[in-house]
């Protein structure tokens, strides 16, 4: 017989090495496949930022303070299940990378409210939060969970980066 479809798909027909290694279940991403879903998330949330931005026009600060709590909430929310999934799984640098994401975050506002005017500073939030969870996806090898939550953190993160800087920018 030249060829057998049923091959792959029959445990009684296929010998045990080549129904291994042909059908193997593979359920953690790899290091680019981590990047892939941060990088999507990152151009989704900018774009989706940008459009917001240029939609509502030029804030006052109370403004983009309010309309940027709830984002903020959901992050820190994300950043928390994937601290406690990290803390849980003994990754002493996830944990660490998810510590470092949160006090970026928590950073943030406290930055724009210290120095509103000043855009050297205002970056320093925005830029903390996107390297640490460049961090977090060059280390994570768990459930994917914790990838998809990186990836609406990115999401998040970019937006709020996107639409305040150009706030910023456009405003001075």
């Amino acid at each position: 017989m030249a060829y057998d479809s049923t091959l792959l798909h029959n445990p009684t027909v296929a010998p045990p090495a080549v129904l291994s290694s042909a059908t193997q279940d593979r359920r953690e991403f790899r290091r680019l496949e981590r990047f892939v879903i941060l990088t999507g998330g990152g151009s989704a949330g900018a774009a989706a930022g940008f459009g917001v931005a240029i939609a509502l026009g030029k804030m006052e600060l109370w403004e983009v303070l309010l309309t940027a709590t709830p984002l903020m909430v959901a992050a820190l929310y994300l950043v928390a299940r994937t601290l406690q999934e990290g803390m849980s799984r003994n990754a002493i640098g996830c944990t660490s990378a998810a510590i470092m994401h949160a006090a970026a975050l928590l950073m943030w506002p406290m930055t724009a409210l210290c120095a509103p005017l000043s855009s050297v500073s205002f970056w320093i939030a925005p830029l903390a939060a996107l390297a640490t969870l460049v961090l977090f996806a060059s280390c994570w090898s768990g459930p994917p969970r914790a990838v998809y939550r990186l990836g609406a953190q990115a999401m998040i993160v970019a937006a709020l980066t996107v639409h305040q800087g150009l706030l910023l920018t456009l405003g001075s």
